[in-house]
């Protein structure tokens, strides 16, 4: 029995509105939750408290990139202080 590492999916590169500005990289809720190795519901959790910012909704719900680094930047911060 091989044990496989989870694979983060990532939406391919889109462009906005008929415009040459490409969309920010985005994560599910799921994978967002494996990059900062907590659970789903903490990612949730921290959606609610503001910590980490959203775009779309229901399923189609994703955390974009600069969200979590500024997310990990601050905890990191947070962290050294203490």
């Amino acid at each position: 029995m091989s044990t496989q590492t989870p694979v983060l999916r990532l939406l391919p590169p889109q462009r906005v509105a008929d415009s040459e500005q490409i969309a920010p990289l985005q994560f599910k809720i799921q994978d967002t939750a494996r990059l900062l190795a907590v659970s789903r519901s903490t990612v949730e959790r921290l959606i609610e408290k503001g910590e980490l910012s959203t775009v779309g909704r229901g399923k189609l719900k994703r955390v974009p990139y600069d969200s979590i680094v500024s997310y990990q930047n601050r905890n990191r911060n947070e962290n050294e202080a203490a």
